[in-house]
């Protein structure tokens, strides 16, 4: 005969042990969501970096282990360029924008698109 009190103890320890297991998945899921976004963010640094080596340098494009990336590099003012990066990866863009003043030598704004 089972008491009532142990089936109730075995049900609070089951019930822990899903939410616990639950608990950790959603740790896992979210970690691989912040390690994709933080390489994309790599990527577009990578690709900002070699703009700003060769600043007059025209539009072009990078493939790397992530993906394929590419930079278009438009004057919109006399004194500022628009740089748009689109990274493909595993088949979906993602879309940046960079505002490069060149008369200071430094970027001024950054913009996602989605």
């Amino acid at each position: 005969m089972i008491y009532p009190h142990v089936l109730l103890l075995l049900f609070l320890v089951s019930a822990a042990a899903v939410i616990a297991a639950e608990a950790s998945v959603t740790k896992i899921n979210t970690a691989n969501q912040l390690t994709e976004y933080y390489e994309l963010r790599i990527i577009e640094l990578m690709a900002i970096r070699n703009m700003l080596e060769n600043p007059d340098a025209p539009s072009f494009s990078m493939e790397t282990n992530k993906g394929t990336t590419m930079v278009q590099i438009t004057d919109s003012s006399a004194t500022e360029r628009r740089i748009r990066i689109t990274t493909y990866r595993t088949g979906r863009p993602f879309y940046s924008t960079f505002f490069y003043n060149k008369a200071e030598g430094q970027i001024t704004k950054r913009t996602e698109h989605f």
